[in-house]
Order: C-alpha cells, then structure tokens, then sequence
C-alpha cells in the first residue's frame, strides 16, 4: 500500500541547536563587526579617566567630542558594512562541521522523495535513511565561537587599550564616573582647566603645644584599614585648593562648608574641629581628597 512519507523533523533537538548555532555566527560575526566602533569608545574613556579633557580649553574639549562621535559613526559605518544575519542553512551547515558530520544528514532531513506516495519498499529505505540520519543528531555539537579579532587588530593593541581603561579606573578612583559625566559637558567658563592641587594640614590648639599635623592627598576611597589621623578637639583644619572648576566643598561632622574663592584658580578655607570621623574636600561633584580622623 501507497503512503506519505513522513518528512517532519524532531524540532525540540534540531531547534535548540540550530539556534545556538546561528548565535554563535552571531557574536563571531558581529563582534568583530563592532570592534573599531568600540576602541572608539575605549581610547574616550581612557583620555576621560586619565581626566585629559580637564587640560583643554572648551572649544577644543567641544571639538574634540565631535572628532570622537564621527570616529564613533564611521567606525561603525565601515565595520557593519556588509554584515548579514545567520541563515538556516549557515548554521544547519556550522552544526555539520563542528559535529564532523560528513554528506551534510541536516541538509538530507530536510530532503523528501519526489512524489506524494511511495511503494512500501521505497517508504522503508526512506524510513530507514532517515532513522540514520536522525541517530546522528545526539552527537551535534555548537562548537565554541571563535572572537576572529586577529586579522583586524594583527597588533593585539586590544590588551594595550584594555591595560590603559583598567589603569584609568584605578587612577581615577570613585571620581571616575564624575571624570567620564565631566567629559561630555564642556566648561567655556575661562580657558583651560589647571589639574587639581590640595595642601592641607590641622593646627592643634597652642595649649597643646602640638605641631601642625600635614595631610597627604588621598585620592578614592578610604582605606578602612588604615589608623585614622588623631586630631586634638579645637584644631584648625586648613585647606587650600588650586584649579580644578568650581569652588570647592568641605564636609566635616556631616555639615558642607564651601570654600572661600581667593582668584579662578585658587580656594580656600579654614574650620575649627570639634567632632566627626572624616575630611572630605570635594570639587564639582567630585571627591578630591578624603581623610579618616580621630577626635582625642
């Protein structure tokens, strides 16, 4: 008797495979696709972490956004070029290959007999070449996806710029966030912005007959585990700041006093010390320096 042969495919396998396979031609496509565009992104958060942009006057920190986004657009542009989705048969073809199946059997699953009925012996060498093919299905494997960076990057210069963002991020500490906010809004308030310099040091009381205790700039965030700095009740704490933009701040027993503006570049100010357990001195929105302390 004359019957339909049964060309179905087992989905739930096939599907979840193929699918993995096509996000694997994916990333390997694309990744490599998106790169230029993303050293882009990477030299800009180097030049802001390093805080580059705070040495350079606004028209040429604006100028210089503008040099970056174009960078940004044509990288992407030139590296999308030409770029297509995974197809079925592009990953039906990588499972076959990372599988080290040999006469495509993904490709015959999808074949079927010319005509709508078949004789019984034709049905059951159909049948039977199908339950071959269909056997080897529980040996398909993905492969792991290959990054393909070395024809467009020869010059590994991929771990230099890496080196460079996690150098910026400790440099910077936690003002990185405000060093990167900082770079995408560019000051015209005067010219170029000098780099931040702090002297600060307290003043016992003169009954004490102590001597000024120096403070040493503590960029980031305290160390726990350090002793704090042992200060006398009535010191005098002074702080003098020299550029950077904006007046600056000193928080001290959770009260913010700001700084006494001598010219553009120069702030300072003068507190008396009575309780709390921190110095901290902060700069449009910024932490500059911060000291742990103990009231004696």
């Amino acid at each position: 008797m004359n019957a339909r042969p049964d060309t179905t495919l087992p989905l739930p396998r096939l599907a979840r495979r193929l699918g993995l396979a096509a996000g694997a031609l994916l990333w390997e496509r694309l990744w490599p696709a998106l790169w230029p565009a993303l050293a882009v992104v990477g030299l800009f958060l180097v030049v802001s972490l390093f805080d580059l942009w705070s040495l350079a006057p606004g028209l040429t920190h604006l100028a210089g956004l503008v040099l970056f986004a174009l960078a940004f657009v044509t990288a992407l542009a030139i590296g999308l070029r030409g770029f297509a989705w995974p197809s079925r048969a592009e990953a039906r073809r990588r499972l076959e290959l990372a599988s080290g199946l040999a006469h495509r059997p993904l490709t015959q699953l999808e074949d079927r007999p010319a005509g709508d009925r078949l004789d019984p012996a034709t049905l059951a060498l159909w049948q039977a070449h199908r339950a071959r093919l269909l056997a080897a299905l529980g040996r398909l494997r993905v492969g792991v996806p290959r990054a393909g960076l070395a024809p467009r990057d020869p010059w590994a210069l991929r771990g230099l710029l890496l080196l460079l963002i996690v150098s910026g991020l400790v440099v910077s500490g936690n003002d990185a966030e405000h060093r990167v906010m900082t770079a995408l809004t560019p000051s015209f308030v005067g010219g170029a912005t000098a780099p931040t310099s702090i002297d600060a040091w307290i003043s016992p009381p003169a009954y004490t007959g102590l001597p000024p205790i120096f403070l040493t700039r503590e960029d980031g965030p305290i160390d726990t585990r350090a002793a704090p700095v042992k200060v006398p009740a009535g010191s005098t704490v002074a702080v003098r700041v020299h550029g950077g933009y904006g007046a600056p701040t000193l928080l001290l027993d959770g009260k913010t006093t700001p700084f006494e503006t001598v010219d553009a570049q120069n702030h300072q100010i003068s507190e008396v010390v009575k309780s709390g357990d921190r110095l901290t001195v902060s700069q449009n929105g910024g932490t500059l320096a911060e000291w742990r302390i103990a009231i004696l």
